[in-house]
């Protein structure tokens, strides 16, 4: 009986050896199946500060959607368990880089595809509370220099980025030691060092920075080399230097003079280098500026389609640096559905009265075809235009032109109908200013472009009408998360110093179309002939709110929702008299901007059909 129970237990050891053997090795099977499949979706759950946008770019492991993946092309990301464990620890390191300690990070079971051979991965986060700042000092490791420490603290630390309950990050504390830095340096500190104590109370959650600074010696600057410039007179060049020889040490006058150079568009690289070698502490400071000069003719050109200009192309060529000075000649050719033709010559004098101003002298051709009118411009703009600052510019512009109307048969709102070809003369000028701080250019997600202008026309600077135009535009970004809202306000008016109330078409106002209200086809809302087509108003209000968030790869959607309208009279802006629109789109982000395309829908309207367009750049 013992034998026999002894086979028998021995077969069943046996038996479930064997059975474990197959599992080990089906999980084996299995688990060497889940390395080469794909990364089809990575998520984050309890990210409530950190953006999964955010976090997605600093991930090894990232996911590729199934259109993605047959749009782009590319190859999928394959999942790889020593990969997931690093970007575990990555993700860690993130959030404790951007003030979170706390922060308890775990791998969710992965959710598998074995169909299709692909897997999701979550991330369960749980962030805790992040360390805030709760006081910060700056202070001299030496007594020997003089300082006035108290007056330089209060204007450091206000624009410090790690402030008094801001919360803690590694990025901005080594932005504030670079700015207290360069605060030493704008005063002839070429070689301060800044060092830093971070006490941190786990408990409390909190922060304190202190900052030690060793200025280091008192420095001067002295001769100045410039080299790399072929084309262009060292006289010239030298204007543009914002220091002297013998002065004080400034770093911002280092960077002005490389801002100086640079806005001049003769150069591809501008560098402008002080000799601050710590080893030696050199006192005066050489610099050398290093010049490497843009082609002196280059030639741009390009071809595309939309829906309101339908085919368009330009060339646009350039003369840089005649007369081995920053004068620039630029002649642009255009051809679109809206333009014809256009054809327009600048002579560019950039430093016209000071560095921060230039004037151009630009005469011009063209053509224009809108749906409201057809007119042939023959014209010379001259504009003066000063830089406040790299954010604020404003350009006064005087400018003469002579149009030729083609007009439609049996339009009655001309003041002269003796032929098809109405011909008057304008001059006035213009005074307009910009304000943007947005940014990046062509997909902006933070900050604001503010646009007013006005013109005067005729009265004492003659043209056969007189009249005033002003108009303001203004739009903001934001970004909430991962969504960037946009939105858009704009109004205008124009009003008629002559006893018949007459306005060029060209000056009055339209809406409707890519850039405005998408509901409707351009210049299609507002007053009309008996024809049918647009004959523009005095008046106009539009307003405009965008959300735009990123899908995958190249490629954002938005919603969107347009109201405004036109109005006959001078400055009659009828609010319960607007138009709207709401509608979608997509954006597919190119090195010369986004490509657009949106479909508009009008609402609260007896109009119904939907508008589709296709152009290039954001609609605002």
């Amino acid at each position: 009986m013992n034998g026999v129970g002894g086979k028998r237990n021995m077969i069943q050891t046996f038996s479930t050896f064997l059975v474990l053997l197959f599992i080990v090795l089906g999980i084996s099977q299995f688990a060497s199946a889940q390395e080469n499949y794909e990364v089809r979706k990575v998520v984050f759950k309890g990210n409530k500060t950190l953006s999964e946008d955010f976090l997605l770019e600093r991930m090894v492991l990232k996911e590729v959607s199934f259109i993605e993946k047959k749009l782009t092309k590319n190859e999928p990301t394959l999942y790889n368990r020593e990969l997931l464990n690093l970007d575990l620890q990555r993700l860690v390191g993130i959030y404790q880089s951007e003030g979170f300690l706390d922060i308890k990070a775990k791998i969710e079971p992965l959710k598998i595809n074995d169909k299709k051979q692909t897997l999701k991965i979550t991330f369960d986060i749980d962030e805790g509370e992040p360390i805030v700042i709760d006081s910060l000092q700056v202070h001299l490791a030496v007594d020997t220099v003089d300082v006035n420490l108290d007056s330089l603290s209060k204007k450091v630390t206000r624009k410090l980025l790690l402030t008094k309950k801001k919360r803690f990050r590694d990025e901005d504390l080594n932005t504030d030691v670079s700015f207290i830095e360069d605060a030493f340096k704008n005063m002839g500190y070429a070689y301060v060092k800044v060092d830093y104590d971070l006490h941190i109370n786990l408990e409390k959650s909190t922060a304190h920075i202190h900052y030690a600074v060793d200025p280091g010696p008192l420095s001067y600057i002295g001769e100045t080399t410039i080299e790399g410039n072929v084309h262009l007179k060292e006289k010239f060049l030298q204007k543009q230097i914002s220091y002297e020889k013998g002065e004080l040490y400034d770093k911002s006058k280092l960077s002005k003079t490389r801002e100086n150079l640079y806005e001049l568009q003769l150069f591809r690289v501008v560098s402008v280098l002080p000799d601050t070698d710590p080893k030696t502490e050199k006192s005066p400071i050489p610099v050398k500026i290093y010049l490497e000069e843009a082609p002196r003719l280059t030639t741009k050109f390009g071809a595309g389609y939309g829906t309101e200009d339908k085919f368009r192309a330009f060339v646009d060529l350039n003369m840089r640096g005649l007369f081995g000075g920053a004068r620039r000649v630029n002649l642009y050719l255009k051809h679109s559905g809206i333009e014809p033709y256009s054809a327009s010559l600048r002579w560019i004098q950039p430093q016209f009265f000071g560095k921060k101003s230039s004037i151009i002298l630009n005469p011009f051709i063209m053509r224009n075809s809108e749906p409201g009118y057809d007119t042939r411009t023959l014209g010379l703009n001259v504009p003066v235009t000063y830089n406040f600052n790299p954010r604020l510019t404003s350009t006064l512009t005087y400018y003469f032109e002579k149009v030729q109307q083609f007009l439609e048969p049996g339009d009655a709102s001309q003041v002269d109908m003796e032929n098809d070809k109405f011909l008057y003369d304008k001059s006035g000028m213009q005074l307009s200013t910009i304000f943007n701080n947005s940014k990046p250019m062509f997909s902006p997600t933070k900050g604001m472009n503010i646009t007013a202008g006005y013109k005067y026309n005729g009265y004492i600077l003659g043209g056969n009408y007189s009249y005033h135009r002003v108009w303001a535009d203004f739009r903001n970004y934001q970004k909430i998360g991962d969504v960037v809202l946009a939105y858009r306000v704009m109004a205008g008016g124009v009003h008629s110093g002559d006893s018949t109330g007459f306005i060029p078409v060209e000056d009055r106002f339209y809406s409707g179309g890519s850039n405005s209200i998408r509901g409707w086809n351009r210049s299609e809302l507002g007053p009309k002939r008996e024809s049918g087509t647009p004959i523009g108003g005095k008046s106009v209000f539009e307003a405009n709110i965008e959300a735009r968030h990123h899908l995958f790869w190249r490629l954002s959607g938005v919603v969107f929702i347009d109201a405004g309208n036109v109005w006959r009279n001078s400055f009659e802006y009828k609010f319960d008299n607007l138009a709207y629109a709401v509608g979608g789109g997509l954006r597919v982000e190119t090195p010369i901007g986004p490509i657009r395309f949106d479909i508009g829908f009008p609402v609260w309207n007896e109009k119904k059909s939907p508008q589709f367009f296709i152009s290039v750049g954001q609609a605002f």
